[in-house]
């Protein structure tokens, strides 16, 4: 990214959670496609966990947009949120270069799983599509851009 360059122009949100109050699940995001970028960016922004909470939060891979062959990516994974370990108000990340997806088992798309037990947390994320193989990236998934 160049200095000049906006933000919108090299990063796209391909799927994301807007914040709420979330209790006790496992839920998998929409797959996306990695196609066109060479890296991936999830930040995860977590607010209050009420008294007993956890959260698990990972990127995971598949062969198609649905789902198919799903399985973990190792080491890209959040080490486990936890009420009373002191963890609401965090703020965290996981990069993916998309080589580190199994290429030779053709997975080509990610999701986002999160995994809330014990009791319910506050949390969005957004997993950004960065390094581009084309650029200036689509900005349709911005509600409004503001140079």
């Amino acid at each position: 990214m160049t200095y000049t360059e906006r933000f919108t122009e090299a990063h796209v949100p391909l799927v994301y959670d807007y914040a709420d109050s979330i209790g006790i699940s496992t839920v998998d995001s929409a797959w996306v496609n990695l196609a066109n970028y060479h890296r991936v960016i999830l930040v995860v922004n977590v607010g209050d966990m009420v008294q007993g909470a956890t959260l698990d939060v990972s990127i995971r891979q598949a062969t198609t947009v649905a789902g198919a062959g799903a399985k973990a990516i190792t080491g890209k994974a959040i080490t486990q949120l936890t009420q009373a370990g002191g963890d609401s108000d965090s703020l965290v990340s996981i990069e993916l270069q998309t080589e580190e997806l199994d290429v030779t088992g053709s997975f080509d798309c990610v999701s986002v799983r999160r995994v809330i037990a014990g009791a319910a947390v506050e949390m969005s994320f957004v997993l950004y599509g960065i390094v581009s193989r084309y650029e200036p990236v689509p900005v349709t998934a911005w509600t409004e851009v503001i140079p």
